[in-house]
């Protein structure tokens, strides 16, 4: 949990303008104005600089995958049971999507669970065209199928669960099904963008999804 719950903090950072350099479990984050505002709690900071019409500086923070000790040049460190780390993570979650869905049928079924992620890939510097991908994996047999752009997913779901269906409990747990799925998406990524030199991505518009298919695989 604490995995998926870091990677979606650095990727709503990363989306809203932050200057974001990671390295192994942990990330140096250059916050901007805006979120420096809205989060790090410092209204008489931006109440002196706006009443002088000065522009101030946003600081930079460090953002840990688990609980630690880290001290670097006394930036503030954050991670997944600090205040800011959740109110940051209550704010991405609030701006991405999860819901539940079916896959339509006029007769009584068996339907089984799957997740599904839809996300935009985009790119720092600017150039490489935006890439759009439509994922899912089997919380059944753990298959899962990846598509991105001019490829689309031909399901037909609906909010309402068929009359008579059954629904089958998932043998792979969520966090590890998610994390498998997202480690798909970032690789297919980087093999769209494998011949190009070093960018910056950032995952934005994101939904996601339980969704029960009449299909295991």
């Amino acid at each position: 949990m604490m995995k998926e719950a870091y990677k979606l903090v650095i990727e709503y950072l990363k989306c809203n303008g932050a200057v974001v350099t990671e390295s192994a479990n942990k990330a140096v984050v250059q916050l901007t104005e805006q979120l420096d505002r809205k989060f790090m709690n410092r209204p008489f900071y931006w109440h002196y600089r706006d009443a002088l019409n000065q522009s101030g500086d946003p600081m930079h923070l460090i953002v840990q995958e688990t609980p630690g000790q880290l001290k670097a040049n006394d930036l503030l460190s954050i991670h997944y049971d600090h205040h800011i780390f959740q109110s940051i993570l209550v704010s991405a979650q609030q701006e991405n999507q999860f819901y539940t869905a079916f896959e339509k049928s006029e007769t009584p079924c068996m339907l089984y669970p799957w997740i599904t992620i839809q996300l935009t890939a985009s790119f720092t510097p600017p150039g490489l065209a935006d890439i759009r991908i439509n994922s899912r994996i089997s919380l059944i047999t753990g298959i899962k199928y990846i598509t991105s752009n001019l490829s689309s997913d031909t399901l037909s779901l609906s909010e309402k669960r068929p009359n008579g269906s059954i629904l089958q409990p998932n043998r792979l747990p969520f966090a590890t099904a998610i994390s498998i799925l997202y480690n798909g998406i970032e690789n297919e990524v980087i093999n769209q963008t494998k011949d190009v030199q070093a960018v910056q991505v950032c995952f934005k518009h994101i939904s996601a999804g339980l969704i029960y298919l009449r299909s295991f695989e």
